[in-house]
């Protein structure tokens, strides 16, 4: 995939990968086999997740690690356009760059499987401990980090107050927004009430976040 690093140019990897996001957006992490995997991926040896991934913390870092490579170019862009413009970055700038550019990111069925995955990881697996590819490979979420960054800085939030949820469930409201339309087949029956959705969605998650500060 082009602009990506070359560890996200194995093809194999990628469908399995693929099949592993659309199948932890539905389930629990911990209740997807790499059996089913295999399976949705089109390998027949049952070991074949496992022989390319290890375990299943490789094989969800891998998944972060893929999907925030495939955003940083896109935010790249509009950071470098806001500060070419002199854009001030507030909090609904911030938010809409953070969620926005997973609107590109889905399965073969068409289901933003990300925001699914996110929705997933959030709610159960960040609270497990579960770290992020922005805690583990900041060389691949530069501006990932920098967004966050600014958020914090705009609400006040000490980066090391694991306590303070504020952005997680702002974000929450847009992804399982995402995830409500999806099941709906929305995106598909009519993508401009799909966008509407997301565009409310967002402006409910930047008004409650501005509540706060």
């Amino acid at each position: 995939m082009e602009g990506l690093p070359e560890a996200f140019s194995d093809e194999t990897k990628i469908k399995i990968l693929q099949s592993a996001e659309s199948l932890y957006a539905r389930r629990a992490i911990e209740s997807v086999s790499f059996r089913e995997i295999g399976l949705r991926a089109g390998h027949r040896n049952t070991n074949a997740v496992q022989y390319h991934f290890g375990n299943r913390d490789k094989l969800v870092q891998s998944i972060f690690a893929w999907r925030v490579a495939q955003m940083e170019a896109p935010r790249r862009a509009v950071l470098a356009e806001a500060e070419a413009q002199g854009r001030p970055l507030d909090t609904r700038f911030l938010m809409r760059l953070l969620c926005e550019p997973i609107l590109d990111l889905t399965d073969e069925e068409g289901r933003h499987s990300y925001a699914g995955f996110m929705s997933q990881y959030l709610m159960y697996g960040r609270p497990a401990g579960v770290m992020h590819a922005s805690d583990t490979r900041p060389e691949l979420s530069e501006n990932l980090n920098f967004i966050q960054a600014k958020l914090f800085e705009q609400l006040q939030i000490d980066p090391d107050q694991v306590s303070d949820y504020r952005v997680v469930i702002a974000y929450l409201l847009v992804m399982n927004t995402i995830v409500f339309c999806d099941s709906e087949g929305l995106p598909r029956r009519d993508p401009d009430a799909f966008r509407g959705r997301f565009e409310q969605a967002l402006e409910m998650a930047s008004a409650a976040l501005l509540a706060t500060i």
